[in-house]
């Protein structure tokens, strides 16, 4: 018999939750060291794969606690061509960790007791380059052409939906919804945005949603902000139509900018109750948003407080 498929945040108004700062937690929280920022990897070695299969099942566990669905993701990020070659894969043996990555996702989802209705597999797409520089030589045609790589790998693997989180560009942004438009997946394009409330290349997020909509007739299923904190996006949000198409945040557990956080050399956890609050004022104002999450600094102990507050104003 064949699973259930699940229902999608677009296809919904009920809330979704999704993970947190993988790559900080796995680094502060139980000391593993990340080639390349890239946590993937880590499922080669025993025990560091214990660790991710506690994680993603502690989040699980949290949206079967809550009754809501769950959307496995953000283990692809760096599980790229590029970032392949620099951690010594071939084609076929980053293609078996994306397989891999997605076989810990279900796994998990079993162990915790998560409904097959309510389970969500993202292939998560990172940018092709640093996330915190603009990387202007990746024109639309070059980014679909090299993530259609890993969307087709998505696909073989029973991917549900694509989500391309930390874009800085709209360039690499129209070039993955095309690829994923092409390949039959839904996407979601999720941006992240400066101290100054743009992306780093210098659009505000309406410039960069009209844009990648008008290129791509309308492609992304949705839009997310991430590795970000509520008190820089929160005042880029407006009440008109193109911030409707804002459905998902992940938010940064810290206010500090990007560059300070990667510098600090320790686990910046912000106030969990704080944040909370901050989406539910969020989501009050925005009462589309349905996938929350968190970025750099949190997980699943935020998660849980995020999902309580959100279900109790709801």
């Amino acid at each position: 018999m064949s699973q259930p498929t699940p229902r999608l945040p677009h296809q919904t108004d009920d809330i979704f939750l999704t993970d947190g700062g993988t790559e900080t937690w796995l680094m502060y929280k139980r000391g593993f060291e990340l080639p390349e920022f890239s946590a993937f990897h880590l499922l080669n070695d025993e025990r560091s794969a214990r660790a991710l299969r506690e994680y993603y099942t502690a989040f699980a566990k949290v949206a079967v606690k809550l009754g809501t669905p769950f959307i496995f993701d953000s283990l692809t990020y760096r599980a790229s061509r590029d970032w392949g070659v620099l951690l010594g894969y071939s084609t076929e043996g980053l293609a078996e960790m994306n397989h891999k990555c997605f076989e810990l996702y279900r796994e998990c989802a079993a162990e915790a007791g998560l409904a097959a209705e309510n389970t969500v597999l993202s292939g998560c797409i990172g940018p092709k380059g640093d996330a915190y520089k603009t990387n202007r030589d990746l024109t639309a045609k070059s980014a679909k052409s090299y993530h259609r790589e890993q969307i087709d790998t998505f696909k073989a693997a029973g991917a549900d939906i694509v989500t391309a989180l930390t874009l800085s560009t709209t360039d690499e942004a129209i070039g993955i919804a095309r690829a994923s438009a092409e390949a039959g997946l839904p996407s979601v394009i999720s941006f992240t945005v400066e101290k100054d409330r743009k992306l780093r290349s210098g659009e505000t997020l309406r410039e960069a949603i009209e844009t990648v909509d008008a290129a791509t007739a309308n492609a992304p299923a949705y839009y997310m902000i991430n590795c970000s904190h509520p008190v820089d996006f929160g005042p880029a949000l407006a009440s008109e139509p193109w911030a409707d198409r804002i459905r998902g945040l992940r938010a940064n557990a810290s206010s500090l900018d990007h560059g300070t956080l990667c510098q600090l050399g320790h686990l910046e956890e912000g106030d969990p109750e704080e944040l909370a609050s901050q989406y539910v004022d969020i989501r009050t104002a925005h009462p589309k948003m349905n996938v929350f999450g968190g970025c750099c600094g949190t997980d699943y102990a935020h998660v849980e407080k995020i999902g309580r507050a959100l279900l109790a104003a709801v």
